[in-house]
């Protein structure tokens, strides 16, 4: 069995492309997340709700 270096580190790299993809998209949800509950948080935050 022969591996083709070239085609392995040519699938390595879009393999990366693709997980900083969906680390920028994972992060741009959380600061929306954290935009959205700043802007919206609870008016009475002192007490608990039941």
């Amino acid at each position: 069995m022969q591996i083709d270096i070239h085609a392995f580190v040519a699938s390595l790299r879009i393999m990366g492309e693709g997980m900083l993809g969906i680390f920028a998209v994972m992060a741009v949800i959380i600061a929306v997340i954290a935009v959205l509950n700043r802007l919206t948080g609870s008016r009475n935050e002192g007490q608990r709700e039941s």
